[in-house]
C-alpha cells in the first residue's frame, strides 16, 4: 500500500510541509501501515532542503486516537512477532521525527489519545485547539506506553509529574497542558489551522541553517536516551500484552464500539 493512502503531504512556498494523518474510521489511528507511512514521510522530508518546518495534524477533527485496537487484538496470536512489528513501525516514526533537522509542530484538535498523545508529545512544539484533550489511555487498556511517552513527559516535567499524569490524572485538557508547559499556543478550533500555519511560517522565516542548528542543539541538550527508552517501552508493552488483563480490556473496548 502506498504512503498516500495513510498520509497526505502539502508544501507551502514559505517552506512549511504539512503532514496529515488520514482517518480510516472516526479518527486517525496508529497501525503497522500508518506508522510506516509516517516514518517514510518524515525520513523523506528530512532530506528535503526546501522544507524548513514540518506541521503534523490529524484528519477529521481529531489528532490521533492511538493504536488500532482491532489490529492489536489480532496481533495477540503472536505478540512477539505481530505486535512487535506494529510498535517498531511506530517507533521508527518517532525516531525519524527526533532525528530530522526541521522543527516539527503538532497541530492538535480533539483527541490525542494513547499513541496519539505519544505522537503529539514527540513533536518539538504543540499548538492545539481549545477543545484538545490529551488522554494517556494505556493503563485503561492494561498496558504500558509506547511512542516514547514515558521519555518525553519525564524529560519535560520530571518524574513525579509524569507519573501523576500517566497513573492518576490520565488526561489533560488544553489549558492544563499549557499550564504545565506542554503546549505552546491554544487556538479556537475554527482558527487552529490558520493560526498553526502562521506560527509555522513565522518560524520558517528564520534562516534555514539557524533553524536546523537550534533543532539539533536543543534536541541534544534535552536528549537523555530516547532510543534506549523506546526499546524499553516496546519490551514492557509486549510483556503487558501477554497478560489476561490486556486481552480482557481490549475485548471490552471493542465490544463497547459495536
Amino acid at each position: 500500500m502506498s504512503m498516500e493512502q495513510w498520509v497526505a503531504l502539502e508544501r507551502s512556498e514559505a517552506g512549511v510541509a504539512t503532514v496529515t494523518l488520514k482517518a480510516t474510521g472516526r479518527m486517525p489511528v496508529i497501525s503497522l501501515q500508518s506508522g510506516a507511512a509516517l516514518a517514510d514521510c518524515f525520513e523523506s522530508l528530512a532530506q528535503d532542503a526546501q522544507v524548513r518546518v514540518v506541521v503534523l495534524k490529524g484528519e477529521g477533527g481529531h489528532f490521533c486516537g492511538g493504536g488500532d485496537i482491532a489490529a492489536l487484538r489480532d496481533s495477540l496470536s503472536d505478540p512477539d512477532r505481530h505486535l512487535d512489528a506494529i510498535i517498531e513501525a511506530f517507533h521508527r516514526c518517532i525516531r525519524a521525527m527526533h532525528a530530522m533537522p526541521q522543527p516539527v509542530i503538532a497541530s492538535v484538535a480533539g483527541a490525542a489519545a494513547g499513541g496519539g498523545m505519544s505522537l503529539a508529545m514527540a513533536c518539538d512544539l504543540i499548538v492545539c485547539a481549545a477543545n484538545a484533550r490529551f488522554v494517556v489511555g494505556y493503563p485503561a487498556l492494561g498496558t504500558s506506553s509506547d511512542g516514547g511517552l514515558s521519555h518525553t513527559l519525564t524529560r519535560r516535567l520530571g518524574a513525579m509529574q509524569a507519573m501523576d499524569i500517566i497513573l492518576s490524572r490520565g488526561a489533560l485538557d488544553a489549558q492544563a497542558a499549557q499550564a504545565l508547559g506542554l503546549v505552546a499556543k491554544i487556538s479556537e478550533p475554527e482558527q487552529l489551522e490558520a493560526e498553526t500555519a502562521a506560527y509555522a511560517e513565522r518560524m520558517a522565516a528564520t534562516p534555514k541553517q539557524v533553524l536546523r542548528e537550534f533543532k539539533g542543539l536543543i534536541t541534544k541538550a534535552a536528549d537523555d536516551g530516547l532510543h534506549a527508552q523506546l526499546d524499553a517501552e516496546k519490551a514492557a508493552f509486549l510483556r503487558c500484552a501477554k497478560t489476561p488483563d490486556f486481552r480482557e480490556r481490549v475485548d471490552a473496548f471493542l465490544s463497547k464500539k459495536k
